[in-house]
């Protein structure tokens, strides 16, 4: 696993985002039903752990997403 770790944002439909940082990895992925969903590898410095954050492409509530290259 790479050590250069990305920021990336999530755009809600609400107007607010979701800023992820210490992002090791980031997958577009399709789900059984064809339908596309992204997934964050990230550190989280509140818990000290990583987690995996899921997010559904084609929910009415996520607009679309940033990542810093």
């Amino acid at each position: 696993m790479s050590r250069k770790r990305k920021n990336f944002t999530i755009f809600l439909a609400n107007g607010k985002t979701l800023h992820f940082t210490n992002v090791s990895k980031k997958e577009d992925l399709k789900d059984e039903n064809g339908y596309p969903y992204c997934v964050i590898h990230y550190f989280d410095k509140r818990i000290n752990k990583q987690r995996i954050a899921y997010f559904q492409l084609t929910n009415d509530s996520v607009i679309g997403y940033a990542e810093d290259k």
